[in-house]
């Protein structure tokens, strides 16, 4: 995804790592291996197949690739508001046009003490926010530090 400088887990969420046939691992909420299976989306029609179960904690720091980000490496870093009842509860990360986003790298990146609660490296920080739109005639811009803080 173009923008996307990281993806986000919830540290204490609940995840696994489910097959979904015979060479795909998805990791993803049990609610969502279910959804999936019953779509057909499992090795064992309707039947979740868990290859091992995670924690957020176990998925921070893990690199990852995303078709059309502009780093080649992303990380897996905590935010505390994801919801595990909707969705995978992994979150793609666009902070140049999420202020939830923006925020929560904004907290990683200037609190050496919430990095340290959770194992964060700081080169797993993104230090830069790429902007995934540029119309010059209407002079659209990233937002400043103080636009959302």
């Amino acid at each position: 995804m173009y923008g996307q400088t990281n993806a986000w887990v919830l540290p204490d969420g609940k995840y696994g790592a489910y097959e979904i046939n015979e060479t795909d691992v998805f990791i993803l909420t049990e609610r969502s291996a279910l959804n999936l299976a019953y779509q057909n989306f499992s090795k064992i029609p309707q039947k979740p197949s868990c290859l091992v179960e995670l924690t957020g904690h176990d998925l921070i720091g893990l690199p990852l690739r995303s078709p059309l980000a502009v780093n080649e490496i992303i990380y897996a870093l905590p935010m505390l508001t994801i919801l595990t009842n909707k969705g995978t509860g992994i979150v793609t990360s666009v902070p140049s046009d999420a202020p939830d986003d923006y925020m929560a790298l904004h907290d990683l990146s200037a609190k050496p003490a919430l990095r340290a609660k959770f194992g964060v490296k700081d080169e797993w920080v993104p230090s830069e926010i790429v902007p995934i739109i540029n119309i010059p005639s209407l002079e659209i811009r990233l937002p400043r530090r103080s636009a959302w803080i």
